[in-house]
C-alpha cells in the first residue's frame, strides 16, 4: 500500500530511529531518556509499517516492533520500575517523572496482534506476559478519567484475545461510570477541568475504538448514539485548516490532528457500514482535512514535531510542560497509523464548507463558526494559563501556515493577546486595557447567527453574537458579533454606551520554523500580512492614526509571533474590521 499518508508516516517514524536503544526503548531527542509512553506507540507504528510499507522492509520493521513491544511490556508489567519522564522544564531542563503506563495498553495489544499474525516466534511468550499484567496495579487511573478510557480500550482487546481475567460485564461497569458522570448525553462531550476540546476528542476516539473492536456489551446502543451526536460536535469544532479549536490544554499538539484522522476514519467506516452516505462522506472529508494539517509538521532532517510548528525541539515553542517529542509525536503518528491500517488514503476532495455555527453555553461558553475557507473560534471562559478571552482562532483554509490559531502570549509578561480591539487612554500610543485579558460574565447564551442581523437563510453566512460585561467594579458592557462567509470574516466589537479611544491589535504568526517569515505592510485601512505566497489582509473601518509593529517577544502554539498595533482616530464604542485572504 503506497499512499502519501504511508510516506508521511514512514518519514515521521524513521525520524526517531537514532533515538531507539538496543533494547527497543525509545529515548527523547532532547532529554535522552524514555518519556511517558513513547516506546509503546513507536513499536505500534513499526508494526503497521511492516503491514503497509514496502515488502523489502517488512522483516526489519517486525523486528523493531518486537523489540519495542518487549521494552514496553517490561515497563508496563513491572509497576515497581522507575516511572518515565512526564513533565519537562523549559527554564532549566529538569524532568519530573510519573506513572503513565495506562497509555501503553492499546498499542501493546495492537502490536502483539500484528506480530502474532506475522508468525513471530515469541507470540506465546508475549501472550503469557500480557495475560499476567495486573492492570489495577500497573495503571494509575480509574473511570471516569480520560486515562482510563485508554487502558479500557486496550483491555477490551485483551478480553477479545482470551488473555484477560475480566469480562464484558466488567467493561460495562467501567463504561457506566463514563456514561453517568462525565459524558454529556446530547453529544458525548467529555468533561474534565478546563473543558478541553482535545480530551473530548481523545476520549471519543477511544470509545469509537471500542465499537470498531467489536464491543457488544449492554452500552453498545448508547455508544452508537454517541457516534451520531459526537460526530456532529467533532465536525463543528474542527477549524478550516484541519486543526482543533483552541480550548485549554493540548490544543496545538499534533496528536490532536492524528486523533482526528483516526476518529473520523472510524466514523466513516461506521456510517459506511450503515449506508449513511452523507455522514460517512463528511467524516471522510474531515479526516483528510486534519491530515492536510498534520502532514506539514515534519521537521526537515529532524524528528516529526509534537506541536503545530517545526521550530527546533529544544526551543519548546508551543509545548506544554508535559510535551516531549518521543511520546507526543509518536502518539500522533500512531493515530495516523491506526487510520492507515483501516484504509485511510487522504485523497478525499476538500470542498468549501457550508456555513455552520456551533454555540455552546454552560459549561463550555465557546462557539465556532465556519463557512467556505474560514473558521472563527471564540472562548468566553478561557483557562487563564492557556487562552485569552475572545477570538482564540481564525483560520483561512487548509495547506496554509499564516493562520490566527491560538492566543498569542507575550513571553516576558505572560499576558495573552487575541485579534481584536483594546481600550486606550492617554492619546496615541497610550496605555491599553485589553479585553483578551479580562474575565467576563455573559448576559445571555452565545447566539448562533445565520446573518449579521440574526435572520435565517440557507445561503446566509455563519455567525455568532456574544454579549456580557467585564467582571469588576466597572462592569464594562461588551458585545462581539462575527459573520463568516466565503469572502472573509467581519467582526464588530463594542462596549455599548462606553465611548473612548480604541486600538486594533493584530497578533500574528511570524515564524513557524519553515524558513519563511511573515512580512508586515501597512495599508490605508490596516495591514497586509505576507508569508511567502500567502497574503492575509486586515482592514478596519475607522481611520488609523498610528501603527506600531513589534516583531519579536511573542509566541503561540504555531510558533514565534509579532504584534501590530493600530491606534484609531477619534473615540468609539464600536469598532468594525474584516479579515480576508488576498492570495
Amino acid at each position: 500500500m503506497t499512499t502519501e499518508p504511508v510516506a508521511v508516516l514512514t518519514t515521521g517514524v524513521d525520524s526517531f530511529s537514532p533515538y531507539v536503544q538496543e533494547s527497543g526503548e525509545l529515548h527523547d531527542p532532547v532529554f535522552d531518556e524514555p518519556t511517558q509512553y513513547g516506546t509503546a506507540y513507536h513499536a505500534y507504528c513499526q508494526a503497521v509499517l511492516a503491514e503497509v510499507g514496502p515488502a523489502g522492509e517488512r522483516a526489519e520493521r517486525l523486528a523493531r516492533a518486537g523489540r519495542g513491544l518487549d521494552a514496553a511490556l517490561t515497563h508496563t508489567e513491572n509497576p515497581g520500575l522507575p516511572p518515565t519522564g512526564a513533565s519537562f522544564s523549559r527554564a532549566d531542563g529538569s524532568v519530573r517523572r510519573s506513572n503513565h503506563r495506562d497509555f501503553t495498553w492499546p498499542p501493546i495489544l495492537k502490536t502483539f496482534r500484528v506480530l502474532r499474525d506475522a508468525g513471530d516466534e515469541r507470540t506465546k511468550q508475549f501472550a503469557d506476559r500480557i495475560a499476567a499484567v495486573d492492570i489495577l496495579r500497573s495503571f494509575r487511573s480509574r473511570p471516569p478519567s480520560n486515562w482510563a478510557s485508554v487502558w479500557l480500550s486496550g483491555e477490551w482487546i485483551r478480553i477479545r484475545e482470551g488473555l484477560s481475567p475480566y469480562s464484558v460485564a466488567d467493561v460495562d461497569e467501567w463504561l457506566a461510570v463514563f456514561l453517568t458522570d462525565l459524558l454529556r448525553p446530547e453529544d458525548g462531550f467529555y468533561f474534565e477541568p478546563g473543558k478541553p476540546n482535545s480530551y473530548d476528542l481523545f476520549t471519543r476516539l477511544h470509545v469509537a475504538d471500542l465499537l470498531a473492536e467489536g464491543y457488544d456489551g449492554r452500552h453498545r446502543p448508547t455508544l452508537e448514539r454517541l457516534m451520531v451526536t459526537g460526530l456532529d460536535r467533532s465536525l463543528a469544532v474542527q477549524l478550516s485548516d484541519g486543526s482543533l479549536a483552541s480550548a485549554h490544554r493540548s490544543a496545538g499538539q499534533t496528536w490532536t490532528l492524528g486523533a482526528q484522522v483516526a476518529y473520523f476514519t472510524h466514523a466513516r467506516a461506521y456510517f459506511d457500514a450503515r449506508q449513511d452516505v452523507e455522514r460517512a462522506g463528511r467524516a471522510a472529508e474531515a479526516a483528510t482535512r486534519a491530515y492536510a494539517s498534520m502532514r506539514r509538521w515534519q521537521r526537515p532532517g529532524a524528528t516529526f514535531s509534537p506541536v503545530e510548528n517545526v521550530l527546533p525541539a529544544g526551543w519548546r515553542v508551543g509545548y506544554e510542560t508535559y510535551t516531549a517529542d518521543s511520546h507526543y509525536a509518536n502518539l500522533a503518528l500512531a493515530f495516523l497509523a491506526a487510520a492507515v491500517r483501516v484504509g485511510f488514503t487522504g485523497d478525499t476532495p476538500l470542498a468549501a464548507r457550508a456555513p455552520v455555527t456551533r454555540a455552546e453555553h454552560a459549561p463550555t461558553y465557546r462557539a465556532v463558526a465556519s463557512a467556505g475557507r474560514y473558521s472563527v473560534a471564540v472562548n468566553a471562559d478561557p483557562a487563564p494559563a492557556y487562552d485569552g478571552f475572545g477570538i482564540t482562532d481564525l483560520t483561512v483554509g487548509p495547506g496554509r501556515h499564516l493562520q490566527f490559531a491560538s492566543s498569542v502570549r507575550h513571553v516576558e509578561s505572560g499576558r495573552f493577546l487575541n485579534l481584536g480591539t483594546a481600550l486606550r487612554s492617554g492619546g496615541v500610543r497610550g496605555e491599553l486595557d485589553v479585553p483578551a485579558q479580562w474575565t467576563f460574565t455573559l448576559d445571555a447564551p452565545i447566539d448562533a447567527l445565520h446573518r449579521p442581523d440574526g435572520s435565517a437563510g440557507p445561503a446566509a453566512p455563519a455567525g455568532l453574537r456574544l454579549r456580557g460585561r467585564a467582571d469588576g467594579d466597572d462592569a464594562t458592557p461588551y458585545r462581539l458579533e462575527i459573520s463568516v462567509h466565503d469572502g472573509g470574516v467581519h467582526v464588530e466589537e463594542a462596549t455599548p454606551g462606553v465611548t473612548g479611544e480604541r486600538t486594533l491589535l493584530v497578533p500574528y504568526l511570524r515564524d513557524p520554523g519553515t524558513g519563511v517569515h511573515t512580512e508586515v505592510e501597512r495599508t490605508p485601512h490596516g495591514v497586509r500580512l505576507v508569508h511567502g505566497d500567502e497574503v492575509v489582509v486586515v482592514e478596519v473601518e475607522a481611520p488609523v492614526q498610528a501603527m506600531v509593529h513589534l516583531p519579536h517577544g511573542f509566541e503561540n502554539r504555531r510558533g514565534l509571533c509579532g504584534l501590530v498595533r493600530l491606534d484609531l482616530v477619534g473615540v468609539h464604542d464600536t469598532v468594525r474590521f474584516t479579515i480576508s485572504v488576498e492570495r
